[in-house]
């Protein structure tokens, strides 16, 4: 895996993640994915995610694409690697590399849209300034938008 992506989730195939057909179902990868981008958000932002409290990360997964290039196998580690590509004004993208086995083989790419959400106003609100500063600094540039040229 590459130094794009800073941020590393390792997580070993757990039995109950192989289908009938004998490899990890593709819904997994999904949850594989969550696990890598809640794990990244956590540390980036400097804050534990707790399941009782949404205000701890107020966001709303608005879009998501994945892109399967092999199986995975019980037995197999996965790893997710993980990066924010821009923010915007009230969302930003996520990225996401998964390569599995001992030869760390790619497995799967995924992008995301997240967008900070005020949940007691029921709509989007601007994303923080001090996530912005977090996530440009785990990720080691600017990630405005804009200044990228993405629409």
């Amino acid at each position: 895996m590459s130094d794009e992506f800073r941020h590393r989730t390792r997580i070993d195939v757990r039995f109950r993640d192989v289908d009938a057909f004998g490899h990890v179902n593709n819904s997994v990868f999904l949850s594989y994915v969550e696990q890598g981008r809640i794990r990244y958000l956590s540390e980036a932002l400097g804050r534990p995610i707790s399941l009782t409290d949404v205000a701890e990360l107020p966001l709303i997964l608005a879009r998501l694409a994945i892109d399967y290039r092999a199986p995975i196998f019980f037995g197999e580690q996965v790893e997710v690697g993980t990066r924010v590509d821009w923010i915007g004004r009230t969302s930003f993208a996520m990225a996401h590399r998964l390569t599995a086995g001992d030869d760390a083989h790619l497995v799967a790419e995924t992008t995301s849209v997240l967008v900070s959400y005020d949940y007691s106003a029921g709509r989007p609100m601007p994303v923080p300034d001090d996530w912005r500063q977090r996530l440009e600094a785990t990720e080691g540039r600017s990630l405005d938008r804009a200044a990228q040229g993405v629409a």
